[in-house]
């Protein structure tokens, strides 16, 4: 027997079931149980997010880091076993390193830590109590992806971050200092004003993005940090500048902190003070992660000196089967229930979780239904949401505000709105108010309507695709509630389209010369109606068909098919189609636009070849004088059968329609993390 399995020597296993376990090297080091005891003696500014109150006033509800245990947890997916009896220790102050190939069941791990994903069986526990809705508070989860919206300064993510996660009572001032605080702590701070970016936009780097992402998580104070691949995509500088930061803040707060981490550099590992090496699911080595080299040399599979810990340990659990296998048999020969120190006696835990009772009612973090965690919690009743609606909606809104705005009024948008509107008005240039040019005038309020058809629709489709990651991650830290969001996304997205509507219309109906100042105005009420239908449609198909080329073929089709039936080209179908036409939008906004635009009998003059029979009547009676159509007549021939009102009725129904439509659709079909 080695001298490593020697100095422990370690009991077996207990078939009854045990408090936790560790692999040889996991007995804590001197001083480590005490730890977990240590108050979070945050240098500099601290304030309590439960009241906004400052250091003095909420020095004994200063939160530190709770001790995470998990034990016997599996997992089964779609009838795979994808955890199987798991578990592990992690102490306030430590950084513990998750490691395995992909596949090895890492990220799931990390999701039945945070509670989206329910164990088959086992248990996790934060200082001692099980893992309910309201501790689940006390976590964050920094996610693998570090997505934000592109077109926003750090210090505008960090800022809304803060007005949706911290209460109402803590003050704008306060707010500011928190993210002072952490930018100061997480090296950001010369970034501070320069846009996230991403792929496509140049802002940050990757390292200072994954740092806005953790500051982002950090702005509760949260004592559990549980991190995905955190490294992934960063060089080898700034991936170590990274880890490092989190072992500082660990340390300094005592915080608890789990990240997994892809084939970390010999400098990286070694930062981390505890390892759970996951192989297929199950444990193949947890404990000291400094004792990893002799727990392998123990089985006959000795590292050189000169190897990199972590990237030898993942090539033996790749190897083969039967050698991943006896990996995972040794580990579990070592499984002992000493790991389980006093950390905190059970009196003292109780007065812990007592203490942050009155936290937890008032720290408004993530979307859970007020469940208490334990006797001590019962009673306690936690709002579900930690800002107010109003303070939601506004934030929400102006946030989106700031994203699509450089994108609908780019150049690009601001040349394209004038070459569409001056090119018409040159082709239509008043045009002659006389019969034979009624169908002119009308196609070009056809042009009109359906140009601000197409235009919002193809503008939305993108939307919300683009911004469904995000939305997903902050719906599911329970963020802010799915009514503010859908009503910021409308009402920050109206403002927009109006100058460049205004402009538009304002060049296209002057060129050609539509019929006077009322008309114009109300003209504009009517498309601008027309505009916001046709976003509310986009937006909807965009829910539904979350892939680009499913909406882009179904938008087309749908285009194709409103021209035909928008009442221009033909009035009449046969009596079993004649329904469809009802289906296309543009129709009332065209029959709207028309009669404004035919409103005088006295407007129009009879050609010399009139269909019309009061022209006709005309010439006969009075050959030498000028004779008008009747406005009536004109709109005969479009087959209108409602008036102005119902027509505007009809567009305002099929908007909210959507609108609804799309909510519904939001709520019980796009339900994040399925």
């Amino acid at each position: 027997m080695s001298s490593y399995q020697d100095s422990d020597s370690l009991p077996p296993r207990s078939e009854a079931g045990l408090a936790g376990f560790s692999n040889p090297g996991l007995e804590l080091g001197e001083g480590e149980c005490e730890r977990a005891g240590v108050e979070d003696k945050m240098e500099g500014f601290h304030l309590d997010r439960t009241t906004g109150a400052s250091a003095g006033q909420a020095e004994s509800q200063k939160r530190r880091g709770l001790a995470v245990r998990f034990r016997g947890v599996e997992v089964e997916i779609q009838g795979r076993q994808i955890l199987r009896d798991v578990a592990g220790t992690v102490l306030p102050g430590e950084l513990l390193a998750l490691m395995g190939p992909s596949g090895s069941g890492k990220t799931t791990l990390l999701s039945v830590l945070t509670g989206r994903i329910q164990a088959k069986s086992g248990q996790v526990t934060l200082d001692s109590q099980p893992l309910t809705k309201n501790l689940r508070r006390m976590l964050c989860y920094v996610m693998q992806q570090d997505i934000f919206f592109p077109n926003l300064t750090v210090k505008d993510t960090l800022m809304c971050q803060a007005h949706l996660r911290l209460p109402d009572s803590v003050t704008f001032a306060e707010k500011e200092k928190i993210i002072s605080v952490l930018v100061e702590e997480l090296g950001i701070k010369k970034c501070l004003n320069t846009i996230v970016g991403n792929d496509f936009v140049r802002g940050v780097s990757g390292g200072e993005r994954k740092r806005v992402n953790i500051a982002c998580e950090l702005l509760t104070d949260p004592s559990v940090m549980l991190l995905d691949e955190p490294t992934s995509g960063l060089d080898s500088s700034t991936s170590h500048s990274l880890i490092a930061t989190l072992k500082h803040y660990a340390v300094k707060h005592q915080k608890t902190i789990i990240s997994s981490i892809h084939q970390p550099s010999s400098l990286i590992f070694h930062m981390f003070d505890k390892l759970l090496l996951m192989s297929d699911g199950e444990v193949a080595y947890y404990g000291q992660a400094s004792r990893i080299v002799d727990f392998f040399a123990d089985l006959g599979m000795p590292c050189t000196p000169h190897e990199n810990p972590a990237d030898y340990m993942l090539d033996k659990v790749k190897e083969s089967p039967e050698v991943r296998q006896d990996i995972v048999d040794y580990s579990n020969k070592f499984r002992v229930s000493s790991v389980e120190c006093p950390l905190l006696s059970k009196d003292e835990t109780n007065t812990h979780l007592q203490s942050m009772a009155g936290e937890l009612s008032e720290v408004k973090i993530a979307g859970a239904d007020g469940e208490g965690a334990g006797a001590e919690l019962e009673e306690v009743e936690s709002p579900q949401w930690a800002s107010s609606f109003w303070m939601q909606l506004r934030t929400l809104t102006a946030r989106n505000f700031k994203q699509q705005r450089p994108q609908i009024l780019s150049l690009i948008n601001v040349i394209k709105t004038l070459v569409t509107a001056i090119v018409p008005g040159l082709i239509w240039f008043q045009v002659p108010r006389e019969e034979d040019q009624v169908k002119a005038r009308a196609g070009m309020l056809f042009h009109l309507v359906l140009y601000w058809f197409i235009t919002p629709i193809f503008r939305t489709l993108p939307s919300y695709p683009a911004e469904r990651p995000i939305i997903n991650k902050e719906r599911l830290a329970g963020s802010y509630r799915l009514s503010a969001y859908f009503l910021a996304k409308v009402l920050s997205e109206l403002p927009l389209a109006i100058p460049q509507l205004l402009v538009h219309i304002t060049i296209s109906f002057w060129l050609t010369g539509l019929n006077g100042a009322g008309a114009y105005f109300a003209d504009m009420g009517i498309i601008a109606l027309s505009t916001f239908t046709s976003e509310a449609l986009g937006l909807l198909i965009s829910v539904v068909f979350l892939r680009m080329d499913q909406t882009m073929a179904f938008s087309t089709s749908l285009i194709v098919l409103t021209v035909l039936l928008g009442g221009f080209y033909i009035q009449k179908l046969p009596f079993w189609l004649a329904w469809l036409r009802y289906l296309a939008i543009i129709l009332f906004s065209f029959h709207a636009t028309l009669q404004l635009e035919f409103t005088d009998d006295a407007s129009f003059r009879c050609a010399s070849q009139s269909f019309s029979p009061h022209c006709a009547a005309a010439h006969l009676n009075n050959p030498n004088e000028t004779a008008y159509i009747p406005a009536q007549e004109i709109l005969d021939q479009f087959i209108i059968p409602l008036p102005v009102w119902g027509n505007i009725l009809v567009l305002v129904l099929y908007m909210l329609a959507f609108r609804v439509a799309t909510y519904l659709v939001l709520r019980f079909v796009r339900i994040p993390g399925k």
